[in-house]
């Protein structure tokens, strides 16, 4: 991969990460706004709304047809926390014009359409129409429906609010279902305002191409309404403290097995020195099929339907999940601790190590298969750290990891939560 190039057109930042890997070519238009839960819902919402309401495209069967005479572009958009801010992305990937006889204006007309999706949407008297709105509010409820109608999905998002409620700021869910009844055609429209008077906005291009080429397209294509607002993406305040009483909390369901959460602090900082020998711990502790909590636990033991665990490094916390039956919860609880304690002591295997760091250099390889991917690693390294996303420095970072990392990033989870989704009275909890 090429070192990507940054250009600042119309007062935008620009970063092209060039490669001929792709044979396709993707854009991401990117509208960052502060943290919090004010209008966190509004920003979940336009990231459909402005797609699927577009005013020069009134029918789906209308923009379908448009998109295939640009070669099936897709295009789509979302909500992400990134840091303490919350970003709203608008790609579109569609195939590389090098590759197509006699096209020269593929790439301008598909940059028209990413910029007519924030521009043109469908309105009336100046705002979003209520059946939009409503149509958004019942698919939120829905999904909350859906979620609540899985055992393991709503085990899980208890046990989320669980493991959060002290820790304000660090993890947003998109719909937040708190929040839902204070959405409004005003606050919706307030923050679609947002994009244009108060947001840090970057352009974001991968694929192989020319960059002068891609100026002339952004200089005479990007309205003069979109406006950088320069804003510094800080990261995330956590509290961590050695000695933590964890929370322990008990919720009864009409469920046959139990789910049981337990969510563990560190002090790993996001892409830290540490932040690699953490992810290869992770895979020794129960990250693959091959991890001390499955063969101990679910193979030799047979405590257990499934367990593992998984690290989310932008939050410092790895999750341990299990489904069991209610008889052995307790006794699970106790065999995950103690092999925790044993990695503490460096009781694993060299074969067992040596499976997870080649596990973990796969996964950071296959990071550059998918472009979207790829170009989503970018956006959050030159929005934290203002740099590029290194693929081969990471490689490199989990390629010396040691047996002595692992133990001794082990050595700093602290226990925070512990979470029963059990069988028993729905009114009981301890």
């Amino acid at each position: 991969m090429e070192n990507p190039i940054k250009k600042t057109i119309n007062g935008i930042d620009v970063y092209y990460i060039i490669s001929d890997k792709y044979k396709t070519v993707t854009w991401s238009l990117t509208f960052t706004h502060e943290a919090g839960l004010e209008k966190i819902n509004e920003y979940y919402f336009l990231s459909n709304i402005l797609l699927d309401n577009m005013k020069n495209y009134p029918s789906n069967e209308k923009k379908y047809r448009y998109l295939s005479s640009l070669y099936g572009l897709e295009a789509f958009g979302s909500a992400k926390n990134i840091g303490n801010h919350i970003t709203n992305q608008f790609v579109v990937t569609y195939p590389n014009e090098l590759y197509i006889d006699g096209e020269e204006e593929l790439s301008e007309n598909a940059f028209k359409f990413l910029v007519d999706i924030i521009m043109n949407p469908k309105m009336r008297n100046g705002n979003f129409t209520k059946k939009v709105l409503k149509d958004n509010l019942d698919e939120a409820t829905q999904l909350f429906s859906i979620l609540k109608s899985i055992k393991d999905m709503h085990a899980y998002y208890n046990y989320t609010k669980i493991f959060y409620q002290d820790k304000q700021g660090l993890k947003y869910d998109f719909p937040s279902i708190d929040h839902i009844d204070k959405v409004n055609l005003e606050t919706l429209f307030g923050a679609y305002q947002d994009f244009f008077t108060k947001d840090k906005v970057s352009i974001f291009v991968t694929g192989d191409i020319d960059v002068d080429k891609f100026n002339k397209i952004i200089e005479e294509n990007l309205p003069k309404e979109i406006v950088d607002h320069s804003k510094k993406i800080g990261k995330k305040v956590y509290s961590y403290k050695k000695d933590y009483k964890p929370k322990v909390i008990k919720e009864y369901f009409d469920v046959s097995q139990s789910r049981i959460f337990m969510g563990y602090l560190t002090d790993t900082l996001y892409f830290s020195k540490n932040h690699a020998a953490m992810s290869v711990f992770n895979d020794v502790f129960g990250g693959f099929d091959q991890s001390l909590l499955f063969v101990k636990i679910r193979e030799e033991d047979n405590l257990a339907y499934y367990v593992d665990s998984s690290y989310t490094p932008d939050e410092q916390s790895v999750t341990v999940s299990v489904s069991c039956e209610v008889k052995y919860e307790d006794e699970v609880v106790r065999k995950v601790k103690h092999i925790l304690e044993e990695i503490k002591q460096g009781k694993f295997s060299d074969e067992v190590f040596k499976q997870a760091k080649d596990s973990c250099v796969n996964a950071i390889h296959s990071i550059s298969d998918s472009q979207t991917i790829y170009l989503l690693q970018h956006i959050r390294n030159y929005q934290l750290f203002n740099s590029k996303y290194d693929l081969e420095k990471r490689v490199k970072s989990y390629e010396v990891v040691t047996r002595e990392d692992v133990i001794e990033v082990a050595n700093s989870l602290v226990l925070d939560t512990i979470y029963f989704y059990t069988k028993g009275d729905a009114h009981a909890k301890t």
